[in-house]
């Protein structure tokens, strides 16, 4: 109290094992900040929470925080500027373009921006690919974009066309090299970045990586922060492009392996399929919230330029289960 009345601003540090212990100086001071440390298997965890702070309104809950050579980072939530929601929820905005031909089409003019896009497929289905055109496309246009990258070389990225974009100085990369990742922390970088680099786009690859890229404590509440994760980005108005891997299971037919394809507003999926002993890649729109789009399944290719979408294969039925049937052998 004598150094309040000096009029100095004072930290005084100690070390208890329970919040909840009746101490004097706990009451004393205006403002009460407890630190968190846990540990499971290799993975340690630092979070933040603000017990107390006298005369405002500190954020409810617990924050993770990162100790590294430039000293503490919190990742708090943020919320999206005034601006921000406004270009959101505007009613007259244009589609956005993908960069693969007949997509758009397939996609009812384009994806309608701000929307976030599940693109859904086995390994080796070209989802990569797709979400480097969606991002190519957009620096043709002029538009920024972010690529969170969970499946990426020690060197650098595994898409030459991303490199390039990179180097470029069209899109920005954040990479998933820190151990015992959050979704809060990736929240909080995306947002960074987006608003520094002003982009209109993202590409989330993959979420398969970013769950493996948490810290085991995060990992039960996966759904939960991917939900913040997509409304964040919604309310910033940004067009985001997610890839899940799927295990080409012919007996269902799903989109995620998290049950999340519901928080997303389209959804595309890649399958393969068997015909005259070969490996054959379709693909369909599966939705787009609000809008009409193409039910068809089309064939698809994948060369030197990227992904080329063909006709449907109308003379074979039975696609969904891996192996179709001539109709005219049945017949």
């Amino acid at each position: 109290m004598l150094m309040t009345s000096w009029q100095a601003t004072t930290f005084l540090i100690g070390e208890y094992a329970n919040e909840a212990d009746a101490n004097p100086v706990f009451t004393v001071a205006d403002g009460l900040i407890w630190l968190r440390q846990s540990v499971q298997r290799n993975s340690m965890v630092r979070k933040i929470e603000i017990m107390k702070m006298r005369g405002q309104a500190p954020v409810p809950g617990l924050h993770s925080f990162r100790i590294d050579r430039t000293g503490v980072e919190v990742f708090a939530p943020d919320a999206p500027t005034a601006d921000e929601v406004t270009r959101a929820t505007a009613k007259d905005a244009p589609r956005v373009t993908m960069g693969v031909p007949r997509l758009d089409e397939m996609l009812g003019g384009g994806l309608p921006r701000g929307y976030s896009l599940l693109i859904a497929g086995p390994s080796g289905s070209g989802k990569s690919i797709l979400s480097a055109a969606f991002l190519a496309e957009g620096a043709r246009l002029g538009e920024h974009g972010v690529i969170a990258a969970f499946e990426s070389h020690p060197n650098g990225v595994r898409n030459t066309t991303v490199a390039k974009l990179i180097a470029q100085g069209s899109v920005s990369l954040i990479d998933s090299g820190a151990p015992d990742v959050s979704i809060d922390e990736v929240v909080v970088r995306l947002m960074r970045e987006v608003r520094r680099m002003k982009a209109a786009r993202v590409v989330i690859d993959s979420l398969s990586g970013l769950e493996l890229s948490l810290a085991p404590t995060f990992r039960e509440d996966f759904r939960e922060s991917l939900l913040r994760l997509v409304t964040t980005m919604a309310g910033m108005g940004v067009t985001m492009v997610m890839t899940s891997e799927l295990e080409d299971r012919y007996t269902d037919l799903r989109f995620s392996p998290y049950g999340t394809a519901f928080l997303t507003d389209a959804i595309i999926a890649q399958c393969y399929i068997e015909v005259d002993s070969r490996l054959r890649r379709v693909m369909a729109v599966v939705k787009v919230r609000g809008s009409a789009h193409s039910d068809q399944l089309r064939e698809y290719t994948i060369d030197a330029d990227g992904i080329q979408i063909g006709a449907m294969l109308t003379e074979q039925e039975g696609l969904l289960g891996g192996r179709p049937t001539d109709r005219k052998k049945r017949d």
